[in-house]
């Protein structure tokens, strides 16, 4: 199987966890459960056309040349979803997360979005094809440029409509309580949201060679 074909069982698992969501069928959800119902319908999809297949949860990784992930400043790290497809068995890596305007983490969470893509360009060099950075929230914070200003300490790590990273702008992070070192990815982003009109707002990019 091609990264192509890859990307697009991807894509039509991501878009029926979408209409699930949409259509209330997950009920209160959170992160994990969003995650789970994703490795679901790959799996059932995958089943369908027959196609060879495997999937892992949280699957744990090192680096190989014993350097560290950005992101916890370690050399190991756990993959949201790892599955391989095809008799290739092409392997894709899913970072999917899910901020809810309740939870009050912003800006913390724009600044671990982008430590999760910093992660996945390691993951693509090392240990997968193809990497995904799905990120689902009920708060504009996160998407709307007109919410409001971010903090010039932490505006660089906008997520918002429109948006466009460049790569290896540094980024730096500042606020009163240290939370993450300076980022540096290594391939342009431009931050597109879909699913206009319903309670959840969906960002997609997508880490490839």
């Amino acid at each position: 199987m091609t990264i192509e074909a890859a990307e697009d069982l991807f894509s039509r698992a991501l878009e029926e966890v979408i209409g699930q969501v949409n259509r209330g069928d997950l009920g209160e959800a959170n992160e994990a459960t969003v995650q789970h119902h994703l490795a679901l319908s790959l799996h059932l999809l995958a089943r369908e056309e027959g196609l060879p297949f495997s999937i892992i949860m949280e699957r744990r990784i090192q680096r190989t040349n014993g350097g560290v992930f950005p992101k916890k400043g370690s050399n190991n790290a756990e993959i949201d979803v790892f599955f391989t497809v095809g008799e290739d068995e092409t392997r894709c890596a899913v970072e999917l997360k899910l901020f809810k305007r309740s939870n009050h983490r912003e800006p913390n969470n724009r600044y671990d979005s982008y430590a999760d893509l910093a992660n996945l360009e390691i993951y693509l060099e090392e240990h997968c094809d193809i990497g995904f950075f799905v990120l689902l929230t009920d708060h504009p914070h996160y998407f709307d440029p007109a919410f409001g200003d971010h903090r010039p300490g932490t505006a660089d790590f906008s997520l918002r409509e429109g948006h466009v990273y460049q790569a290896q702008r540094e980024l730096s992070y500042r606020t009163n309580t240290p939370y993450g070192t300076p980022l540096t990815l290594r391939q342009d982003y431009s931050f597109h949201w879909q699913n206009d009109g319903n309670d959840w707002r969906f960002l997609i990019l997508k880490v490839s060679p």
